[in-house]
């Protein structure tokens, strides 16, 4: 049965922290209602109006209000982070929601955030990994002394997690490298936003290969951007000017590749960066019907069987839309897609 995660937004340009706080709350609760698995923050840090930049902190206190609905970051830039201090915020927030917590990590990306955290943005790769062995060297609440290239630690950290060798892990990554990473750590892998579905496939293949090889369990799961209303006209009406800003920003920023998109080059000026080039194979959008053929369709291209669907960007739809738009996904989606299997 295919399973349906809700990314909240962290910045809202219209409003302060607080009402966008109290507006994920609500989302939230409303997410659980409506069947979906899980709901995730991103982590994202030196915004020009501020945003949530702790996700795991923020994940703790909205899982607080909730009951069954899993959570996660998604994903934490983890080389950013002390191993020490991650693994007792993770075993922390694990026995606090039950085993409810999904740990989202990558390797991170953006250059001004490694200077202002004062890591090394070259050894990135090598300190994830780092990052990891102690992670599950921690896990079990035992002794531990670890010598690696970028971090030395002994100690204990206590007590055990109370998932048997941690909570859930996922990795996201696009590169082989990271493929590989995810599938030899028993990690599932989620996708990027950014890539089509068509170039998302065989990279999944990648993994599974690899996880193969290794003789570890695969999980496959897409980070969409998405949107649900009475129409498709209606949707792109309501939601699509909001994403394109949001992905220009990706433009802007040198996440699309010509390797993985071969029309970078010829969308240089605003004009041109149309939802005819974004939304094929990237955005989960339309009425119903749409919607759920959609997702089909892009579950059985990668062989995933999980959508991670980010609704709100930072300039909008605002929050009565986005509970409706939840409310309108459970019952027309999530719902039938369920009873299908």
């Amino acid at each position: 049965m295919p399973r349906f995660g809700l990314i909240c937004p962290i910045q809202d340009r219209e409003g302060d922290l607080g009402t966008l706080l109290a507006q994920l709350r609500e989302e939230v609760l409303a997410a659980e209602r409506a069947g979906f698995d899980a709901f995730f923050l991103p982590e994202l840090h030196q915004t020009h109006a501020g945003a949530l930049s702790s996700p795991m902190l923020v994940c703790a206190w909205l899982g607080s209000h909730t009951t069954r609905i899993r959570m996660g970051p998604l994903v934490l830039a983890a080389p950013l982070h002390d191993p020490i201090r991650l693994a007792e915020d993770a075993l922390m927030l694990d026995w606090a929601t039950g085993g409810r917590l999904i740990l989202g990590l990558g390797v991170g990306h953006v250059e001004p955030d490694f200077r202002l955290y004062g890591r090394e943005r070259s050894a990135r790769g090598r300190t994830l990994d780092e990052l990891i062995d102690l992670l599950d060297l921690t896990a079990g609440g035992e002794p531990f002394d670890f010598e690696g290239e970028v971090f030395a630690r002994a100690g204990q950290v206590t007590p055990a997690t109370l998932t048997p060798g941690g909570p859930v892990r996922w990795i996201g990554a696009h590169a082989p490298a990271g493929l590989r990473r995810a599938a030899e750590r028993s990690a599932g892998w989620i996708s990027d936003p950014q890539r089509h579905v068509d170039v998302l496939a065989p990279m999944a293949e990648q993994y599974r290969a690899a996880a193969r090889a290794a003789g570890r369990p695969a999980h496959v799961a897409l980070f969409r951007d998405g949107w649900i209303g009475e129409s498709r006209e209606q949707a792109e009406v309501d939601w699509a000017p909001h994403a394109l800003k949001l992905h220009r920003l990706y433009y802007n920023l040198g996440t699309y590749l010509p390797e993985f998109e071969p029309w970078v080059e010829q969308v240089r000026e605003r004009e041109h960066f149309t939802l005819d080039v974004l939304a094929p194979g990237r955005f989960l959008l339309g009425g119903p019907r749409e919607v759920r053929d959609l997702a089909g369709d892009w579950l059985e291209r990668t062989g995933a069987d999980y959508i991670a669907i980010r609704m709100r960007s930072p300039t909008g739809p605002g929050h009565e839309a986005a509970l409706a738009a939840i409310e309108r996904f459970g019952a027309e989606v999530i719902g039938p897609l369920s009873s299908a299997d």
